[in-house]
């Protein structure tokens, strides 16, 4: 069989089990960093992640047993008469773990697409993006149920997938749902990606912290190529096994992909360096869940939970941009000011400080005043 774009057995083995181990590392970590901002008090993406995790380390043990397998359902005219009873006995095997390997690499990659969803949710929570992202949502969803019920229903029966010789010729060639998968895993891939990267190229943050958010954002793309590749391999020539190489990459690239974010939150919170300069903090969580101390004051005060600070507040709560984004992110239309004052408190950093222009009387007044603005910026 070619290997236009991958390599041998062994090469594809030495890849997976390496890409397997950073993915893995990537998960820990990750499961560090949530557990350091809030404890054991895990959220719904950190399960369904996990979920992710096992369907990722069936797909590459699979995958790796067809590379070293004796073959599938999948043979050239004329060459069934040739097998003798153990090679229809190592095809068929060979069959179920494709079968096998092709349900868990779909799973793998819609899990993670979840994982992102849920965290855009709460991102986007009360702006006008977070219909789009409901939408994403339903469109993800479909795509995942029209792609399986494509796989389950494409060969009749389902275990002539795995039978010598195949009842139908789709049993063999997967044709149908390699079509079906390629629409809706691409289409769904940059549906999600144009959720988040839009907003944060209008985000206000020093360029510094933007552009690493931009660029782990943006491995979404990388993800989107490697589906496109495999495709590509898969449609042009059935008998080429480069497909598994990009099946792996597109799976393992997806999983830091969807780690990333919080590592970088985890990373940022530990180097002082990339902190932001302009609201800094002490880089400490105060609260068994979330937030610095000048966030949960802000929270205890009642009556000042304007819908900037919501905004504001989830992006941190969910850790995806960072520790201090909180304070320099500004989402929405022009022309809209939202003011909040009120007397120093506690530990709470000054994010600004002067007298107050509107009130002639507090020039002579010998206290000193703390103001703080959060602009939006709506379209």
């Amino acid at each position: 069989m070619p290997n236009d774009g991958g390599g041998t057995p062994h090469d594809l083995v030495v890849q997976s089990w390496i890409m397997y181990g950073i993915g893995i590392l990537f998960f820990i970590v990750r499961l560090y960093a949530r557990y350091k901002r809030m404890g054991f008090h895990y959220q719904i993406e950190d399960y369904l992640m996990v979920i992710a995790v096992c369907f990722y380390t069936a797909f590459v043990v699979t995958n790796i047993k067809i590379a070293e397998g004796g073959g599938s359902s999948l043979y050239l005219p004329g060459q069934y008469a040739t097998f003798t009873a153990e090679d229809i006995k190592e095809r068929i095997t060979g069959a179920k773990i494709e079968f096998a390997s092709e349900n868990c690499q779909l799973c793998t990659v819609y899990c993670l697409k979840a994982c992102m969803l849920l965290v855009y949710f709460r991102l986007t929570s009360n702006l006008k993006q977070h219909r789009f992202v409901k939408l994403c949502a339903a469109y993800t969803f479909l795509g995942w149920l029209a792609t399986e019920l494509t796989l389950f229903l494409n060969c009749h029966p389902v275990s002539g997938y795995w039978t010598l010789p195949p009842p139908q010729r789709e049993c063999a060639t997967y044709f149908r749902y390699e079509v079906v998968q390629c629409v809706f895993n691409i289409s769904s891939d940059m549906a999600i990606l144009f959720v988040i990267l839009p907003m944060l190229f209008r985000t206000r943050m020093p360029w510094r912290t933007k552009i690493p958010v931009l660029v782990v954002f943006s491995m979404g793309i990388v993800v989107i190529l490697c589906a496109i590749i495999s495709k590509y391999f898969t449609f042009h020539d059935i008998w080429d096994s480069s497909y598994q190489f990009w099946y792996l990459r597109e799976a393992s690239i997806g999983v830091y992909v969807t780690n990333a974010p919080f590592i970088w939150a985890l990373v940022r919170s530990m180097v002082s360096f990339l902190k932001s300069t302009t609201h800094p903090t002490d880089g400490k969580y105060n609260t068994p869940q979330y937030g610095t101390n000048r966030m949960s004051h802000a929270r205890s005060k009642p009556g000042t939970g304007t819908r900037s600070t919501r905004v504001l507040t989830r992006m941190y709560d969910i850790e995806t941009i960072g520790d201090s984004e909180e304070h320099i992110i500004e989402m929405g239309g022009v022309g809209k000011h939202t003011h909040t004052s009120g007397a120093s408190t506690g530990d709470s950093e000054p994010a600004e400080w002067a007298q107050s222009p509107t009130d002639q009387n507090r020039e002579n007044d010998p206290h000193i005043w703390k103001t703080t603005e959060i602009v939006i910026e709506k379209n």
